[in-house]
Order: structure tokens, then C-alpha cells, then sequence
């Protein structure tokens, strides 16, 4: 009985340690990150070369469960932003939907004292597939649950990529990771697609120049959100084919 006991208490206060980390995440670098956003937003409408540009915000979701962001991944840089576009939400209601992310496990800050930014992070190790399964396993059961994750199926940012699809406007993409359209036929999300463009001009991936590892909003990143994927009826071959199509499709859309 008192072992039973033990274990009750040390996974409530588990429980509690994750909440309080999560409150001080959200109201810290989730406050600061979403400001900014705002603040770029507004930059671009003052002039319109610099800052950021959210296309179609009418079609992100808001305050909906279970969702999949599926977006490119040219730079660093929209690691951080795509989680920003849902500041309005987080902010109100952080338990319920602060968005899961996934890194490369190499970026992953293992270390005590980067507690408060690991945050809803699975880390996933891509050079190991049996660890990459555990971890998607662990990205399945986050969706059932009713959760948001954030992916960037690339598997890595776009120009290490050896094989590519491209749009009809030479819109580029890297082949997908296998285990995104298990995932979605395991889950059955509503899958959000975005397309970032011009991020790689902001934040170099290759910076020649120390000052060049610093953001540069002189230049212009749009956000293109799409419209809900449909996958009824897909295997998980097809289910991400239509991710790509759609990522595509958004790349070349225009306002």
C-alpha cells in the first residue's frame, strides 16, 4: 500500500514539475517569440520588403485539436516561427494548446539547465531508424490525445537534400521521411500545411559573416498557410505524396 502511495505522489509531482515548466516556457520564450512575430508582422505592413508576411491567416486553426503542421524547412529559422503563429493560443490556454516539436536529436540541448526550453520537445534520432520509430510512436500517441505537434517532414532543412520535388514555378522540397504518412494513417490529424519563403535570406544556412548568424528582418519572410489536406481513403504512400503535392501547390500560390 505505501509503495502504491509512493508511486501516486512522485507522479503527481512529475505532473506538477511539467506544468510549471510549461507556465514558465510559455509566459518567457513563448511570449517573447509571439511579440516578435507580431512586431515583424507589423514592420512589413509598414514597409513591405521588411519583416514577416502571414498569407491566408484566415485558414490557421484556431483552437482545434489534434492538428498536424506540416511545413518546408529552408533555414533555422522557421523552427522557431512556425510554433509562434499560435501565440494567441498558447498564451490564453497553454496547457491545451501549446504546440509539440520535433528536432534532430543532435540538436537537442541535453543538459539540466536548458529544462525550461525542452519544453514539449520530442527529440528524434534520424540516423537511427529503430530510435526514430520509438520516437514517432511517441509523436502518435501526443496526436491521440488531442494534441498540436509541428513537423518538418523533410527530415532536415531543404539544401542538404539529395533527392527533390519540385513545383511548377522550381519550387523545391526534399524527398519526405517515410514514417510521416504512418503517422497520419495512424492519427488521423487535421493536417495543416505551410510554406515558408525567403527565410534562408533572413538567416542564412551557410553564414559567410559572423554578423550573418544573427537574423536580418531587412528582408522579407512569407508565410503561406494552405488549406486543410484531405486523406480519406489513402495508404500511407499516397497520404505522402498529397503532403508534398499540397506543400507544392502552397509554394507557387499567390496572394
Amino acid at each position: 500500500m505505501m509503495c502504491l502511495i509512493i508511486q501516486y505522489l512522485k507522479r503527481a509531482i512529475g505532473i506538477l514539475k511539467d506544468k510549471i515548466l510549461i507556465v514558465l516556457a510559455i509566459y518567457t520564450i513563448g511570449l517573447l517569440l509571439g511579440l516578435l512575430l507580431y512586431f515583424l508582422r507589423f514592420l512589413n505592413w509598414v514597409y513591405a520588403g521588411w519583416g514577416i508576411k502571414v498569407q491566408h491567416w484566415e485558414r490557421f486553426p484556431k483552437r482545434q485539436k489534434r492538428v498536424l503542421v506540416v511545413s518546408n524547412h529552408p533555414s533555422l529559422l522557421e523552427v522557431v516561427l512556425v510554433p509562434a503563429l499560435f501565440f494567441r493560443d498558447y498564451i490564453l490556454h497553454p496547457f491545451d494548446f501549446s504546440p509539440w516539436n520535433i528536432p534532430d536529436k543532435k540538436n537537442y540541448f541535453d543538459r539540466w539547465y536548458w529544462a525550461w526550453a525542452k519544453i514539449r520537445l520530442v527529440p528524434i534520432d534520424r540516423e537511427n531508424n529503430r530510435e526514430a520509430f520509438k520516437a514517432l510512436r511517441l509523436i502518435k500517441k501526443i496526436l491521440n490525445l488531442g494534441n498540436i505537434v509541428i513537423l518538418f517532414p523533410e527530415g532536415g532543412r531543404t539544401f542538404k537534400g539529395e533527392e527533390f520535388f519540385y513545383s511548377e514555378k522550381g519550387r523545391k522540397i526534399r524527398k519526405l521521411k517515410a514514417g510521416v504518412g504512418w503517422l497520419v494513417l495512424k492519427t488521423n490529424p487535421l493536417i495543416v500545411p505551410v510554406w515558408i519563403d525567403g527565410a534562408e535570406k533572413v538567416l542564412p544556412n551557410k553564414p559567410d559573416k559572423l554578423y550573418h548568424c544573427l537574423p536580418n528582418f531587412c528582408n522579407c519572410v512569407t508565410v503561406k498557410i494552405g488549406k486543410p489536406i484531405n486523406i480519406q481513403g489513402k495508404n500511407k504512400e499516397e497520404i505522402t505524396q498529397e503532403i508534398v503535392l499540397s506543400l507544392l501547390k502552397l509554394a507557387d500560390e499567390e496572394e
